[in-house]
């Protein structure tokens, strides 16, 4: 008789948040848009609306190329983005703009349990050598790519491989 594999995982939750200086309606119009998603996220190097509150998205993380379907839903009232993996992962997460006049609150929060495999390759390509460091960097990139690009002053920020 076999058993199926065990999988390690380490269930993570992280969150943090930037100061943007612009309306929220604004920055909330240009990251509903899942057309813009792989202008702001690092790892995302195309994303399409599929139907109904589906997407599809691709692109690399660490030495890992995906290609995965999720659900991308918007609540217009709340400025409040939810998404997840439909796959093998236990990944999801929200983001929420809050604000008045030109400044704004973007916070992000991020659900990620990959398998201890994939958590030990992202741990190598990080600069200080940890799941926690590369998840960490990869939201704080996010939200500085989201700040450069709705306040005029840049575009998306990468990750840099560990060398």
């Amino acid at each position: 008789m076999t058993s199926a594999p065990q999988r390690s995982v380490k269930t993570t939750d992280f969150e943090q948040s930037i100061t943007v200086h612009a309306p929220a309606d604004r920055i909330f119009e240009y990251l509903s848009d899942v057309q813009n998603v792989p202008e702001y996220l690092p790892t995302v190097t195309h994303a399409e609306r599929q139907s109904g509150e589906h997407i599809r998205t691709q692109g690399h993380a660490g030495n890992h190329e995906y290609d995965s379907d999720g659900h991308f839903r918007i609540d217009h009232q709340q400025h409040r983005l939810e998404w997840g993996s439909d796959g093998e992962n236990d990944y999801s997460g929200w983001l929420e703009v809050n604000g008045s006049g030109d400044q704004s609150e973007v916070k992000v929060h991020i659900h990620y349990a990959p398998p201890a495999e994939m958590q030990q390759d992202m741990a190598e390509q990080s600069p200080q050598h940890s799941f926690e460091s590369a998840m960490n960097e990869g939201i704080g990139k996010t939200l500085e790519s989201i700040k450069r690009i709705c306040e005029g002053t840049g575009g998306k920020q990468e990750i840099s491989p560990n060398q």
